[in-house]
């Protein structure tokens, strides 16, 4: 179930919240500390869904400042009003906690426990206390410092599912975004899902309709596997929308996250029981590369990995970055004996790079800052170096951008002349956020062919759903969903 948390401020607003919330949500949660002088009668009518009402404390990261007797008296007063459950900390004193809880029905009552600092080494204790009070449902919500903290939730889920006891357990902060995601699919009870970016009532929750719509955590799902994007920054990566419509497409319960890594070996060493497959992006498409069992000999001669798959018992290291982008520009020229010329001189050039030297091209790169890379990078390709100020007077058949200049938020900047583009000539740029960059509106208009780098980025990504799935990937619905995205 997914759970919005209707904050106000005002009556008023939270009415609005609650008309709003019915499209993506299972059930609410009234924050009466969030909503100044709240009317539990007005706001219960409004609601055609079961309601949670919680009155939080600041001491458990809530807006209550009054005394206990008031916060539990709201609480007493929302279970005659006919809420569906109460959320109470077990933080409460005890002497208000324990009349509470015995002359509560035990079905309604969700006993909460939060830590907004860090998650604990072992639940084991927490667990097993909370489980011995009265209350028929457990949350359990801690901040994670570690992506191994989800793993230690995901376990105590699996426990509390195994012993039939409900429980809500999550972690919170960027780093606790995928325990949000999975919980459910690991036995929680219900997961918590913003109306909208900006109305969380907690570090890390995600928008409902996201939950909803494109992790379809309500899905039923007897079984199914995880795949992911590892990398550092993950939260502008687009694998989330592609993949998990092409998993949906396909009748599949699989399931892709993203997951926010700073030290790859320790990622991989503790978490590869765990997803099936994995997209990798920058810093990591080099770090992973010694922890796999296998390396793709396309991958290993380009020196860096995107894609890890599974195969046996073997992980295994592709580099698709290379195929997506040939298969791009071959979509619109040949590239045999054609002249093309590279705007960068780091990973996405090198893969590049080397798809256009088998296809026989006469190849030149560039450097704008760094001349011992592109130095490294030409002599690798074996192929020309020029400054990047010098790429206008060369004679350019095929221009790739490989450099992230016009690349949001810079939308205005262009890493090449306009002045110098020429009638015929096809440029490709491997930004795709803007759609459209700068750099390829100025080409269109002066007759070139231009290829976006939405291109590249579905080219790649549906030669890893194949990889991972051994089916063919339905390339025009990921497309699609793509273009959704980055137009509005």
């Amino acid at each position: 179930m997914i759970c919005v948390p209707i904050i106000g401020p005002s009556v008023s607003k939270a009415q609005e919240q609650i008309a709003s919330a019915s499209a993506v949500a299972d059930i609410l949660e009234l924050r009466l500390d969030l909503i100044d002088t709240p009317d539990l009668n007005i706001l219960l009518d409004s609601a055609n869904l079961p309601v949670i009402v919680t009155n939080r404390s600041k001491l458990d990261g809530g807006q209550f400042k009054g005394p206990d007797e008031d916060r539990l008296k709201s609480l007493r007063e929302a279970l005659k009003a006919g809420a569906d459950y109460v959320d109470i900390e077990v933080s409460t004193p005890r002497e208000h906690l324990q009349p509470f809880l015995e002359e509560g029905d035990p079905a309604r009552i969700i006993l909460s426990y939060h830590d907004f600092s860090h998650t604990p080494e072992d639940f084991t204790p927490l667990y097993e206390a909370m489980c011995e009070m009265p209350g028929d449902i457990i949350k359990i919500v801690t901040y994670a410092r570690d992506l191994g903290d989800n793993l230690k939730m995901f376990e105590l889920l699996q426990r509390a599912k195994r012993e039939k006891q409900k429980l809500i357990g999550l972690c919170m902060g960027d780093l606790g975004e995928i325990s949000r995601i999975l919980s459910p699919l690991f036995g929680g009870f219900l997961t918590f899902g913003s109306l909208e970016s900006g109305q969380e009532s907690a570090p890390g929750q995600i928008p409902a309709k996201t939950l909803k719509d494109i992790y379809r955590i309500n899905t039923a799902r007897s079984d199914f596997k995880i795949y992911g994007v590892i990398g550092n920054p993950v939260s502008k990566s687009q694998g989330y929308l592609v993949h998990n419509r092409a998993f949906q497409e396909k009748g599949s319960s699989d399931i892709y996250v993203s997951f926010l890594v700073d030290n790859v070996e320790k990622f991989f060493t503790r978490f590869k029981d765990f997803f099936n497959g994995l997209s990798v992006t920058m810093p990591a498409k080099e770090q992973i590369m010694p922890l796999l069992d296998r390396i793709d000999e396309t991958a290993g001669k380009i020196g860096a990995v995107n894609t890890v798959v599974k195969e046996g018992s073997d992980w295994v290291g592709y580099n698709t970055d290379c195929s997506g982008a040939i298969s791009a520009l071959e979509a619109c020229t040949t590239l045999k004996d054609k002249n093309v010329l590279i705007l960068g001189s780091g990973g996405t050039a090198k893969a590049i790079g080397f798809g256009v030297k088998e296809k026989g091209a006469r190849l030149t790169v560039t450097y704008k800052h760094n001349k011992e890379r592109g130095e490294s990078l030409a002599k690798e390709l074996d192929c020309e170096l020029i400054h990047a100020q010098d790429a206008g007077t060369r004679a350019i058949d095929v221009l790739i951008n490989c450099s992230p200049v016009g690349m949001s938020p810079k939308v205005t900047e262009s890493p090449f002349p306009a002045r110098d583009f020429k009638k015929g000539m096809v440029v490709f740029d491997s930004v795709y956020n803007p759609l459209e960059t700068r750099l390829l509106r100025e080409a269109k208009s002066a007759g070139c062919t231009v290829i976006p780098g939405s291109e590249l980025f579905i080219n790649q990504a549906a030669r890893q759903f194949e990889l991972w799935t051994g089916q063919p990937a339905p390339i025009d619905i990921m497309r699609e969903v793509l273009m959704e995205k980055l137009q509005g």
